[in-house]
């Protein structure tokens, strides 16, 4: 049976962690390390190779050289022909973004991660490949947005996954069992997991669901407490290799004979994250018998306010916070109180030129 090929199209640092992380399986035929810098592809991919190699995997990993503004990238996205597109790409950095003085929610700076994602959306759907789009920059939203404005990705990576070994971890601490044999549904936002990943216990969390259970007994409250527990977190560089773990799972289970129960945030128009059945046949949202599909989307369109933002409108417009468009004001001198597919591009070269 012929394995998958894996494209990666945006070499930043979480990209870059996955490429490192996925040489050491088996799980693709082909992983192709694409960038508008050649010599840039055939470094990132002599690493990846090199450091599995040692490990005692020998992947087939290409370099290609693949520039989004380029006439020829829809031909060239054919001739690759990948299964699987991975993509994260920002204008800046995360971790470099908050000025002195001005606080900043996380909304902010969408332009700069939706302006990318736009024009990777209109290249891919103008090349007509049937690929999967794993879309993981600020998924929750961004994925929500290109989809509600026609083609998006098929889901993201990482946030409502990522709190969720914590979670196992404090369960079993508690319960003497293993961590595995705890069982764990969650359906929050990106803002959730900076509160319960943090080095202060929280006051408040965003609106979330959750349930936990141990050999089918309930151990929600048990779960409760852990999440609250002070879990001192890197939020810098590192923490990109934490969202590659997360990746890795989600690709073992997309690829997989056999389902198996994830988490995934960015479900096509769904914004937030939620429990999930992947295999190869699909996704399915996998929801507790008493939570409702309804109840799960209005519990994480109200934890957007959190990351500075009203609400996404069906035509994928984002209505920012007050508190977001103060931040904007004083940070651009003008008034800015929404994101939409028409403005991404003129918001993010704003930010640029202040945050540059």
């Amino acid at each position: 049976m012929n394995k998958p090929t894996l494209l990666f199209i945006s070499m930043g640092e979480l990209a870059t962690h996955l490429l490192e992380a996925v040489a050491r399986t088996e799980i693709f035929g082909t992983i192709v390390v694409a960038s508008r810098n050649l010599e840039k592809a055939k470094k990132r991919t002599n690493n990846a190779v090199l450091g599995a190699g040692i490990e005692g995997f020998f992947p087939r990993i290409i370099a290609e050289k693949l520039d989004i503004h380029s006439n020829d990238f829809s031909t060239r996205l054919r001739e690759i022909k990948p299964d699987f597109i991975f993509s994260a790409p920002s204008l800046l950095p995360w971790w470099k973004l908050a000025p002195d003085g001005i606080n900043m929610p996380f909304a902010g700076y969408t332009a700069l991660h939706l302006s990318l994602m736009q024009k990777f959306r209109n290249r891919i759907a103008e090349s007509s490949v049937k690929s999967i789009w794993i879309g993981a920059s600020f998924p929750d939203v961004i994925n929500a947005m290109l989809n509600r404005t026609g083609f998006g990705p098929d889901y993201g990576i990482g946030n409502v996954q990522e709190p969720i070994a914590k979670i196992q971890m404090g369960v079993g601490r508690a319960l003497n069992c293993s961590p595995k044999d705890v069982e764990v549904k969650l359906v929050a936002q990106h803002a959730f997991e900076y509160f319960v990943l943090n080095d202060r216990k929280p006051v408040k969390l965003p609106p979330y669901l959750l349930k936990a259970t141990v050999s089918d007994k309930d151990v929600t409250q048990i779960a409760e407490d852990v999440l609250r527990e002070v879990f001192p977190f890197p939020y810098d560089l590192h923490f990109n290799r934490v969202t590659a773990s997360s990746a890795l799972v989600a690709l073992h289970a997309v690829t997989g004979e056999t389902e198996r129960a994830i988490h995934l945030p960015g479900i096509g128009a769904l914004v937030g994250g939620y429990p999930v059945r992947v295999g190869k046949s699909g996704i399915k949202i996998d929801l507790p018998d008493e939570w409702s599909l309804e109840e799960a989307i209005a519990v994480n369109e109200a934890s957007l306010k959190w990351d500075g933002i009203d609400e996404v409108t069906d035509d994928g417009t984002i209505v920012f916070t007050v508190e977001t468009q103060k931040a904007l004001r004083e940070l651009l001198g003008k008034n800015i109180e929404t994101l939409s597919a028409e403005t991404a591009q003129d918001q993010a070269n704003d930010l640029l030129y202040v945050l540059s």
